[in-house]
């Protein structure tokens, strides 16, 4: 009996002719799009809302431990230290020029003293300062500026910028208006001009400068200037990375 003929092309078996698992999609960190919205320079007044809303309070529960006075005087204090923020651009130089300049009188004040006692003649100087506001002063100031602080946080709702891909689009007005500019060659700078200002908010400058516009996108006090730059860059280099990667016909 002759042996039976097997076929040329046998049939895959059942593990050969399963078909491989597609491959896990990946998700990449990088953000759809980046929310720059720039704010006007009278947030920087938060310490004195903050201030006196807290004396408010404790002049509102009339503590005997802390006086009027000295309420008055560390207010004020605060009041004009925080003016300095609208007064003057506080530079790399002109800061670091300041500081030297504090030092040097401290210690010129002590050397001084070493000689005439002049700081106990300021000890009396300054504690003859007596400021003394009333619970009505600080919640009138409280209530105020909250309201007004209110007002420029619902404004930053409609007044941004969004970084995409492909543009750039300032949102304005309560209508929904919204300009345009493309991203394709895009150059973007960050400039940090005020040291105070990035203390109280970590702000800075953002410089966007279409190819396609002759004037730059300037937007200043960006609140944490430095996280949103480094997502804007996040996002274009990934968007260079998946153009170039991207394969060619056939």
């Amino acid at each position: 009996m002759s042996e039976t003929e097997q076929p040329a092309n046998p049939s895959p078996s059942p593990a050969a002719a399963k078909p491989a698992a597609a491959p896990t999609p990946t998700h990449s960190s990088a953000p759809e799009s980046v929310i720059v919205r720039p704010w006007p320079k009278v947030v920087f007044l938060y310490p004195t809302f903050i201030v006196a809303t807290i004396f408010f309070l404790l002049s509102w529960l009339e503590l005997e431990a802390v006086s009027s006075v000295t309420l008055g005087n560390i207010f004020m204090g605060v009041f004009f230290m925080n003016l300095l923020v609208f007064s003057f651009d506080f530079s790399r130089i002109k800061s670091i020029t300041i500081l030297i300049g504090v030092i040097a009188a401290v210690l010129l004040v002590l050397w001084i003293d070493s000689k005439w006692e002049v700081t106990n003649f300021l000890s009396r100087v300054l504690e003859s300062i007596e400021i003394s506001m009333n619970t009505g002063f600080y919640g009138f100031l409280s209530a105020g500026m909250g309201f007004l602080l209110l007002l420029v946080f619902i404004n930053t709702r409609f007044n941004y910028y969004e970084v995409n891909a492909r543009e750039i689009l300032h949102h304005h007005g309560y209508l929904g208006d919204i300009r345009r500019w493309s991203t394709e060659g895009l150059e973007m700078n960050k400039e940090i001009y005020d040291i105070a200002e990035y203390i109280l908010l970590r702000s800075g400058r953002l410089i966007f400068q279409p190819a396609t516009s002759k004037k730059a996108i300037v937007l200043d006090n960006v609140p944490n200037v430095s996280r949103i730059e480094k997502a804007t860059n996040d996002l274009l280099s990934h968007v260079a990375v998946r153009i170039n990667q991207r394969p060619g016909p056939g």
